[in-house]
C-alpha cells in the first residue's frame, strides 16, 4: 500500500510539473468558449440539420470531432518547444502559399456560392486560408525577430514583410475571401508596430493598403452591395440587407434575459448561416444580453491573458508569435460580433471556438497550443 501511495504521488508530481507554467486563464477561457460553442452549434443547427440530413445532431457530431482534433493538436503543440517552429518558418511559409494556390485550381478547390475557399479531402472540407494565416504568423514572427536591428528601415523593416504577406493577401482575395484578407492586413500592421517599425512608414504604407482594399471593394459588385446594405439595410430588406435585419431582430427578441436555450425563432430559416457566421445573433436571442456579455467577456479575458504571455515571453520570437496569433483570433472574434450587431458590413467570418467550422476551430486551437508553449517557457 505504501509503495502504491508513493507511485500515485510520483505520478501526481509529474503531472504537476508538466502543467506548471501553462496559463490557466487561457485554458479556462478557451474551454468555456468551446463548451458554449458545442451548446450553440447544436441549438442553432438542429432544425436545419433535421431538414437537410434527417439528423438534428448532424452538425454537432461533426463539431465534436473537429473539437477533439483541435484539442489534440493544442495539447501536442503545448508540449513542443515553440522555438522549434523557427527552424521551419520558411517551409511553413511556402506550404501556406502552396495551399492557397492549390485551392484556386478548378477541380481541386470546391466552388461554393461563387467562392473557391475549400478543398474536399474526403472526410473533411478543408479551408486552406484558415491554416495559411497562422503559418504566415510563424514566418512573420521569425522574420521580425531576425531583422530586429533593421526594423527602423523602410525596405527591410516594412516593405519586405508587406510584400511577403501581400502574396497571401492577394491569393486569399482571389478566392475571394475579403474578410480573412482584411484581418491579415490589420494583423500584419499590428505585428510591424510591435516589431518597432517606424510609425511614419506604417502610416504611409497603411494608407496604400487601405486604398488597395477600397479598390477591391469598389471593383466587385457584391462587396459594394454589402457596404451599401451596411449603411442602410432597410433599403433592400429582402436582398442585401436581409441578413443584417434578421440579426437585429434576433437581438431584439432576446432582450436582457433571452428567450431561452433552444427557443430561438430566428434559427427557423429566418436568419441564414445561424450556426456559422451569425451564431452570435442567436446567442443574443436565446441567452440575451447576459449571454452576449459572457461571450464578450470570455474573449476579452482570453486576449488579456494572451497579451500577458507575450509580454513575459523569453525571447522576441515568442513575443511576436503570441501577439500575432492573439491578433488573428481577437480581431476575427471582434469583427464577427461587430457584424452581427451592425457595426461592420457582413464579411463571412466565423466566431472562433464557437461557430461551426472545422478548419477554423482546429487551427484556432492549434494557435492556442503555440501560445501555451510560450507561456510555459516564459515561467522557466
Amino acid at each position: 500500500m505504501k509503495k502504491e501511495g508513493g507511485d500515485l504521488k510520483k505520478v501526481y508530481g509529474n503531472i504537476r510539473n508538466k502543467a506548471k507554467g501553462y496559463d490557466l486563464g487561457i485554458i479556462v477561457s478557451v474551454f468555456f468558449l468551446s463548451a458554449m460553442g458545442m451548446l450553440m452549434v447544436y441549438s442553432t443547427s438542429s432544425v436545419y440539420a433535421l431538414e437537410k440530413f434527417g439528423d438534428q445532431s448532424y452538425f454537432l457530431k461533426h463539431h465534436i470531432v473537429y473539437l477533439f482534433i483541435g484539442l489534440v493538436g493544442m495539447v501536442g503543440l503545448m508540449f513542443i518547444d515553440y522555438r522549434v517552429l523557427r527552424r521551419f518558418a520558411y517551409p511553413m511559409y511556402v506550404a501556406g502559399l502552396f495551399l492557397l494556390v492549390l485551392v484556386l485550381i478548378p477541380g481541386i478547390g470546391k466552388d461554393v456560392s461563387g467562392a473557391r475557399r475549400w478543398m474536399d479531402i474526403g472526410f473533411i472540407t478543408f479551408q486552406p486560408s484558415e491554416v495559411a494565416k497562422f503559418l504566415l504568423i510563424i514566418y512573420l514572427a521569425h522574420s521580425l525577430a531576425k531583422k530586429r536591428d533593421k526594423m527602423d528601415t523602410f525596405w527591410v523593416g516594412c516593405v519586405s514583410h508587406i510584400l511577403m504577406a501581400g502574396l497571401y493577401v492577394a491569393l486569399i482575395l482571389l478566392e475571394p475571401d475579403f474578410g480573412t484578407a482584411t484581418i491579415l492586413v490589420v494583423s500584419l500592421f499590428g505585428m510591424l508596430f510591435i516589431g518597432e517599425a517606424k510609425v511614419k512608414y506604417l502610416v504611409i504604407l497603411g494608407l496604400f493598403s487601405l486604398a488597395f482594399l477600397a479598390l477591391a471593394v469598389l471593383t466587385e459588385g457584391y462587396r459594394m452591395s454589402r457596404v451599401l446594405s451596411f449603411l442602410d439595410p432597410w433599403k433592400d430588406p429582402l436582398g442585401s440587407g436581409y441578413q443584417s435585419i434578421q440579426s437585429f431582430v434576433a437581438f431584439g427578441l432576446g432582450g436582457f434575459w433571452g428567450s431561452g436555450l433552444g427557443d430561438s425563432s430566428q434559427k427557423l430559416f429566418f436568419l441564414p448561416q445561424a450556426h456559422t457566421d451569425f451564431i452570435f445573433s442567436i446567442i443574443g436571442e436565446e441567452l440575451g444580453f447576459i449571454g452576449v456579455l459572457l461571450i464578450v467577456s470570455g474573449f476579452v479575458f482570453f486576449v488579456f491573458r494572451c497579451l500577458k504571455v507575450a509580454l513575459n515571453a523569453p525571447d522576441v520570437f515568442g513575443c511576436y508569435l503570441v501577439f500575432g496569433c492573439t491578433l488573428l483570433i481577437g480581431i476575427q472574434a471582434g469583427t464577427n460580433m461587430a457584424v452581427a450587431v451592425g457595426l461592420f458590413p457582413t464579411k463571412g467570418l466565423t466566431l472562433p471556438f464557437i461557430s461551426y467550422g472545422g478548419t477554423s476551430l482546429i487551427s484556432s486551437l492549434g494557435a492556442v497550443g503555440m501560445i501555451l508553449s510560450v507561456s510555459r517557457a516564459g515561467i522557466k
